[in-house]
């Protein structure tokens, strides 16, 4: 008799409680944000893309900078007086030195490239961003309902000890069983205090990000069940890649520029004048001998330059193909797991815990048998949920990695 008033009570509360969490769990998964509008939203005027936007508008004025002519006309003038004026002298003049070997063209084309190189960097850093919010977002999600289960876990605990206290007063209950239903109580506060300080440091990640504490945030959808096709074309599609590629093409260009900077200029000018009481025009030509600085030395350093980066592309490439081979794989196992779990695990907690229900009511198992399975019911909850979020980062890791995470966002 004991065992099924003990039962039925406990039963009431532990429905009550997970009636308590589902309304939790429905506030919380309330629409809110669209996530594409939140993603334009969180981008705009963020300092990690305002940083790569001024360094490209720098790169950009420099390359305009690098597009004018190497040099510019020198106006020259000269007075001289003496005690006999018909010594005095006046005369003016212009110079300039003439890009025979059309530096301007070489050195304009590899500003060019370096434009190009700075625009895939922003690019990339946009992306980089995205996969960090959408990441912060999903560990936020994932750390929102941990907390929410850990306060259900809670409240059953607490309701659990309560009735064992007055049934163990009413010697109705065993030492040992009113311990062990205390000591489930402690563990519930203490995983309850811990999921909170964890879903703390996930809310601190995301709003660090977005800069701001919003009303509600948007819900992930859900990520595709079969794992992405393997193609390792996307890599060469990277924008870091091209950026790099880019870089090469304007060290390439710093090559040819400091061959032809090695071939002196020729510096043309051009006076008219006064000496005493006679006219005099007269032209100047002026032409650097190459023998202390040769430009040899400029040349061998782009040479250096350009092979660096070359070897860098290779690396990068090696990196990039690597990381999409396994997050590809990663999230094939993740996905072929969260189907595993929703076709046999998530439908089986709410039937186990009403079987176990039955078994304490019926007095086919104790107190303690109870709340260690019931604690089991629990451990495989907080797997599933953890197992989500590990779908989730794993996928926006293969969209990163792919560089396809703008085409996804298009299909939002």
């Amino acid at each position: 008799m004991k065992h099924n008033i003990f039962g039925l009570a406990l039963a009431a509360f532990a429905a009550w409680g997970l009636a308590h969490a589902a309304a939790a769990e429905t506030l919380s998964a309330e629409p809110g944000l669209d996530l594409r509008q939140f993603l334009a939203d969180a981008a705009r005027n963020h300092p990690r893309l305002e940083e790569a936007r001024a360094q490209l508008d720098a790169v950009e004025a420099r390359g305009r900078a690098r597009s004018r002519p190497l040099y510019n006309p020198e106006f020259e003038g000269e007075f001289s007086n003496s005690e006999d004026d018909a010594d005095d002298s006046r005369s003016i003049g212009l110079s300039k030195a003439f890009d025979v070997t059309n530096k301007r063209a070489t050195r304009a084309k590899g500003a060019r490239s370096a434009v190009e190189a700075a625009t895939f960097t922003f690019e990339a850093k946009k992306r980089a961003l995205f996969a960090d919010l959408l990441t912060a977002l999903a560990d936020y999600q994932a750390r929102k309902r941990l907390m929410d289960l850990a306060m259900q876990r809670t409240d059953v605990a607490r309701e659990f000890a309560s009735i064992a206290d007055r049934r163990a007063e009413a010697g109705d209950l065993s030492r040992s069983e009113r311990l062990a239903a205390q000591l489930s109580r402690s563990q519930a506060f203490a995983e309850q205090t811990t999921a909170r300080g964890e879903f703390s440091e996930a809310r601190q990640a995301l709003t660090g990000l977005v800069g701001e504490v919003l009303p509600s945030w948007p819900t992930l959808p859900e990520p595709p069940a079969a794992a992405p096709h393997l193609d390792m074309a996307l890599v060469r599609r990277l924008p870091e890649l091209r950026a790099a590629q880019a870089r090469a093409d304007a060290l390439a260009s710093e090559i040819r520029f400091a061959k032809k900077a090695r071939i002196p200029d020729p510096t043309i000018g051009a006076a008219y004048g006064r000496e005493g009481d006679a006219d005099f025009a007269g032209v100047r030509l002026s032409v650097p001998i190459p023998v202390f600085a040769s430009g040899r030395a400029e040349v061998d350093e782009a040479r250096a330059e350009r092979v660096a980066a070359q070897h860098s592309i290779r690396n990068q490439v090696r990196t990039a193909e690597a990381r999409l081979v396994e997050t590809s794989g990663r999230y094939a196992v993740a996905a072929q797991s969260w189907t595993a779990w929703m076709r046999d695990g998530s439908g089986v907690l709410e039937e186990q815990r009403g079987v176990l229900d039955q078994l304490w009511r019926s007095g086919d198992i104790t107190a303690i048998e109870y709340l260690v399975q019931l604690d089991q019911t629990y451990s495989a909850e907080r797997a599933g949920i953890e197992l989500k979020g590990s779908l989730w980062r794993a996928w926006i890791d293969w969209l990163d990695a792919s560089g396809t995470l703008n085409e996804w966002m298009e299909t939002l």
